[in-house]
């Protein structure tokens, strides 16, 4: 075979197991939202108070489509859960359902990282909102909101963002920690300000120095260690003075006015003969 034609089948056989890549996984591969795989960012799920059964005015249809939402977002098949909402919320099903797809579609893109994607799900979704059934509502907009403030943090659109952040203060907050993980997915953190209060570092205290004056001597208003143990100079201790003569008990001999010591008077001398 000439060279030619090695050629032409190594490009044939990378057109087939290639696919189309857009930096999120392309065809024949494992994407993000494959179970088990943890991507940086937090995970989307449906909210525990989201009813799944029959309660007075709830469709069993629409329930069951919430059902199957919370069941496949909690098992972390994103990318089945993707493909079966978009299949609910294209088909001939009611508005309520469809509406109910339609965000729980966005949930299952943002868990995959395809902002895109999401964040044109969730426009869609906002769309047809009034369509939920009020059982599920509450649940619903919460993680309608938590797709779109994520995606909005991920594109760096500083308007969708503070919109979701506003209309989850409504429905009670967010946990800090979700905040927090939205937050590390942000092209750009200034995008929301509340992400200052979960990325910020935290501030140390630097030890404090103490100075010493140009004279080598402690700074002005402190003053000197006084521990003897480390004090500098020694004590001195008292010498013994010398010891002076020894007193005999005898006469004490006094000088003359000369300094000559007198002599012994022994009584009158002798007469010559």
């Amino acid at each position: 075979m000439t060279w030619p034609a090695v050629a032409t089948v190594i490009a044939g056989a990378a057109l087939l197991t290639g696919g189309c890549a857009d930096g999120q996984g392309g065809a024949g591969q494992a994407g993000p939202g494959a179970p088990g795989q943890t991507q940086p960012g937090p995970v989307i799920t449906a909210d525990d108070a989201l009813p799944t059964e029959g309660s007075g005015d709830l469709p069993e249809a629409t329930a069951q489509v919430g059902l199957d939402c919370k069941k496949m977002l909690k098992e972390g098949d994103f990318a089945g859960t993707a493909e079966k909402m978009g299949q609910v919320a294209s088909g001939g099903g009611t508005d309520g359902e469809k509406a109910v797809a339609k965000v729980c579609k966005a949930a299952a893109e943002a868990n995959q990282r395809q902002w895109r994607q999401a964040s044109g799900t969730v426009r869609e979704a906002e769309q047809q909102a009034e369509d939920i059934p009020e059982p599920m509502r509450p649940a619903m907009l919460r993680m309608l909101n938590e797709s779109k403030l994520t995606s909005a943090l991920a594109l760096g659109d500083t308007e969708s963002a503070k919109e979701a952040w506003a209309e989850l203060g409504e429905l009670g907050g967010i946990p800090k920690e979700f905040l927090s993980d939205a937050c590390s997915v942000a092209s750009d953190p200034a995008t929301l300000p509340e992400c200052a209060t979960v990325t910020s570092p935290p501030t140390t205290t630097p030890p404090t120095t103490t100075e010493s004056s140009p004279d080598g001597g402690t700074p002005s208003g402190e003053e000197s260690p006084t521990n003897d143990e480390y004090s500098s100079e020694e004590p001195v201790e008292p010498t013994e003075s010398e010891p002076g003569p020894t007193d005999t008990g005898g006469p004490a001999e006094t000088s003359g006015e000369d300094g000559s010591t007198p002599q012994e008077d022994d009584g009158p001398a002798p007469a010559e003969s």
